[in-house]
């Protein structure tokens, strides 16, 4: 009950209404929205694999994901290099006549190596900032990341890193590392939504939610 009241109302209030910081104010210009997932889960026996796509219950965080943001209209949707994180966009990108851009391109070559599920999961930091940074005004763009890579991705977009260790608490706008040394790496259900204006380093808004929190996946 309390996942289907999200569904239906949480993620409006999200996007029209996300935490604004204490003192700032929003332009007459649009700002840029942006959300940031984590994709869902993968079979961790096999780390090595060629390819690690979404598991079953993967699949089916996929499906819950579309379903909490069924009331939003993206302009821009965005994955890194990793199958298991355009997965995660795909029905998203495929329902709304999108296409689900991967950065860096698989296939493509970097430093002197072809792009893989392997490839280093930091190696979308760059890329995928430079390309959310230069989002057109009134834009809304959703993306699917990878542990290794959401903080130091938020970083690059303005949120903080907490200082000297201490904790990001609740409300805060901040992130605690940029790397996955601080990351909960057994969750699978945050979404990180980021509001940011042209012309502005720091964003607008921040705020981090946790979508479907509680939910177990059923046995096929």
């Amino acid at each position: 009950m309390i996942d289907e009241f999200f569904n239906r109302l949480g993620i409006i209030l999200l996007v029209v209404t996300a935490h604004v910081m204490p003192g700032t104010q929003v332009a007459n210009a649009q700002p840029i929205s942006i959300i940031v997932v984590r994709h869902a889960e993968t079979d961790t026996s096999q780390p090595k694999a060629p390819i690690l796509p979404l598991t079953a219950a993967g699949r089916q965080r996929a499906e819950m994901l579309a379903e909490t943001l069924r009331g939003v209209r993206f302009t821009h949707i965005f994955a890194s290099h990793t199958t298991r994180a355009r997965e995660m966009v795909d029905a998203i990108a495929n329902k709304q006549g999108l296409k689900a851009v991967q950065l860096p391109v698989p296939g493509a070559m970097l430093e002197g190596e072809r792009i893989t599920d392997q490839t280093s999961r930091r190696a979308p930091i760059e890329p995928i900032s430079e390309v959310l940074l230069k989002l057109p005004p009134g834009s809304t763009a959703l993306v699917a990341l990878n542990s290794e890579n959401i903080f130091a991705i938020l970083n690059r977009l303005g949120v903080p890193v907490a200082q000297d260790g201490k904790p990001c608490t609740h409300g805060a706008m901040c992130v605690p590392c940029t790397d996955n040394s601080c990351y909960p790496r057994n969750d699978f259900d945050h979404l990180w939504h980021v509001v940011r204006e042209s012309g502005r380093t720091a964003p607008i808004a921040y705020i981090e939610l946790r979508y479907a929190a509680g939910w177990k996946a059923t046995d096929h």
